[in-house]
């Protein structure tokens, strides 16, 4: 008795809702995403990135990174789906002149899989009785409003008994530097009872500020990444690509970074309950 194999047929309604959903993710950034070209039967998907509404590019994820993660929407919400063709351009691709003379940035990525993408729901342990643990908050070079943030919090923390340490990102950094700077963190993530990693209002820094937390996380500590409004989407998309979509958010206002810094700090003190909700906290 034989059998055979059907095929799953893409459909255009499914990768339209995900090209629609992605696009209103990087719209944080002023980035776009739109459609190209589709091959239901195939299973392809050509995609173009526009920067045209970008402020700074630098803040946009960076090329390989944003690849990633449309390609991990694309595999997880559209059954078919095989191939994508992206245009980046901030990429310089060497490709076939007979196939892309006019398209520079272009780049066919197979996924030979075209299954979900599973990972572990798991938020993590929670907090407990503050007293005598350990706080480490995983503050950045950009923001100053999430210093003010962490101010507040840190507060409360020594209030509550617990004890309060800093470590400070330079996101990007590579080569040496980089791997000095990452064997650093990690020591300071074996140092503590638990990582607060932000802020996530950029697409590049919540990019690096969803890895930090997951350093914490996948170490078995309880963790959680701050954000604005605009990228709590894009935590979550982070998050669910590397395997722990159950990795806890503190949401604040987008608008944080812009506000007087009374305003800020009034916005802490507001998201303070909430913060040891989401970590299972107790006074």
């Amino acid at each position: 008795m034989s059998s055979t194999s059907v095929q799953t047929r893409m459909r255009r309604t499914d990768v339209d809702t995900v090209v629609e959903s992605l696009s209103a993710m990087f719209a944080g950034d002023g980035a776009a995403l739109r459609l190209t070209g589709l091959d239901e039967q195939a299973g392809s998907v050509g995609l173009a990135l526009s920067f045209d509404g970008v402020d700074c590019e630098d803040c946009v994820l960076p090329p390989g990174r944003i690849r990633e993660v449309i390609q991990a929407r694309l595999t997880a919400e559209v059954p078919g789906f095989s191939a994508l063709d992206l245009v980046d351009p901030r990429e310089k691709v060497e490709v076939p002149a007979a196939r892309t003379a006019a398209r520079p940035g272009l780049l066919r990525v197979l996924d030979p899989t075209a299954g979900a993408v599973t990972g572990d729901p798991d938020p993590g342990p929670p907090v407990g009785a503050l007293r005598g643990k350990r706080v480490g908050f995983r503050v950045d070079v950009l923001w100053p409003a999430w210093d003010y943030a962490v101010e507040e919090w840190a507060r409360r923390f020594e209030e509550a008994g617990a004890v309060v340490t800093y470590w400070r990102r330079a996101q990007g950094v590579k080569g040496a530097e980089g791997q000095r700077l990452q064997a650093e963190y990690d020591a300071f993530v074996g140092g503590v009872d638990l990582i607060i990693s932000g802020l996530g209002n950029c697409g590049s820094c919540t990019s690096w500020s969803v890895f930090d937390a997951l350093s914490g996380l996948n170490s078995g500590l309880p963790a959680v990444v701050g954000v604005t409004e605009e990228f709590t989407l894009l935590a979550q998309t982070l998050a669910t690509d590397r395997g722990r979509p159950g990795l806890r958010q503190i949401v604040l206002p987008h608008s944080l970074q812009t506000l007087p810094e009374e305003q800020v700090r009034k916005a802490a003190v507001d998201a303070w309950p909430t913060l040891l909700e989401t970590l299972g906290a107790v006074l």
